[in-house]
């Protein structure tokens, strides 16, 4: 039998994003073309400056293109609202982030049942999951713990099993060991692989880091707004 050819889970078809400072107008991404077929691992590479930072806000649809089209799993969402684009967003991707972005009044568990409240998933249900993937990441001791008792690595561990919380399809990691030493960072980075590798996960990381991109599947560089 034919293997069945895996589908484009984001598609990103001639992407501008343009800022209006004052009088000037600023173009973050320049006629972005880009797509991950589901079960990817795929590295963004690009220096400071390149437009990493607005092209994760398009493929995680966390904003809209002045113009072009963005679709995810084949439906086109670059002009739906935000409260549209949250409800998709929350179900389909997971996302990772340097400055870890934990809430720090919650504790471990609590920073991970969060993004299942605005998917309606039942209390019972989310402290389960919650603790599972605590433990996963090798934080049993620490589900009560808030981040400020934590160290980085920790925090990188919870930001990893929050994002994991809703069973996501695609992982969006943008500079994921930016904040690490690097044995940390490695530890990181094999439990990402895990994730792609056992887990069968889309994973999309966007980094200036080369020594990363050993872990991708495929390596796309981004220069000036657009990928090269």
């Amino acid at each position: 039998m034919p293997k069945k050819s895996k589908q484009s889970i984001i598609k990103i078809e001639n992407v501008w994003k343009t800022y209006t400072m004052g009088e000037t107008k600023v173009h973050a991404l320049r006629g972005m073309n880009f797509q991950v077929k589901e079960g990817e691992f795929v590295a963004i590479m690009g220096p400071s400056g390149s437009g990493k930072s607005t092209a994760v806000n398009m493929i995680g649809c966390l904003d809209v293109p002045t113009k072009g089209e963005i679709y995810l799993e084949r439906k086109n969402i670059a002009h739906l609202e935000e409260s549209e684009l949250a409800q998709i967003r929350g179900k389909i991707i997971g996302f990772i982030f340097q400055q870890f972005n934990l809430i720090p009044t919650l504790t471990a568990k609590e920073n991970i049942m969060l993004p299942m409240i605005f998917q309606g998933v039942p209390k019972q249900k989310r402290l389960k999951r919650a603790e599972k993937l605590l433990r996963e990441v090798g934080l049993k001791e620490r589900m009560d713990h808030r981040p400020t008792e934590l160290s980085g690595g920790q925090q990188q561990r919870v930001a990893i099993a929050r994002s994991l919380a809703n069973d996501p399809d695609v992982i969006l990691a943008d500079e994921p060991t930016g904040n690490l030493d690097s044995k940390t960072g490695k530890i990181v980075m094999e439990y990402l692989n895990m994730l792609h590798k056992k887990e069968k996960k889309t994973i999309i990381m966007v980094t200036h880091d080369k020594s990363l991109s050993k872990f991708a599947e495929r390596k796309e560089r981004l220069k000036d707004g657009k990928i090269i």
